[in-house]
């Protein structure tokens, strides 16, 4: 069928993605974890020290972003209908 050739067209790229390979080099769960990056170093949205609410945070790589923008001073709360992975330092 047309959506299983799409499905398996996409999953071949996301495997063969260059930002889904350096996600996991890097250690985040997806790549949207350098979109968020790329906000930060352009705005400066993230700060030490500040409380961050992270909705729809599955799978959890803005979390990891957000937790180590702020360090250990700061704090994010996560949240999502989907069970995620425990980030350190994160409320979930």
């Amino acid at each position: 069928t047309d959506s299983s050739k799409s499905s398996k067209r996409w999953l071949n790229e996301h495997v063969n993605d260059g930002w889904v390979k350096q996600a996991q080099k890097d250690g985040y769960r997806s790549r949207a974890a350098y979109k968020l990056l790329q906000i930060q170093d352009k705005d400066k949205i993230l700060a030490p020290s500040q409380l961050v609410l992270d909705l729809g945070s599955a799978p959890g790589s803005w979390t990891q972003v957000a937790a180590k923008a702020v360090g250990g001073n700061g704090m994010v709360i996560a949240t999502d209908l989907l069970e995620m992975k425990a980030v350190p330092g994160v409320k979930f």
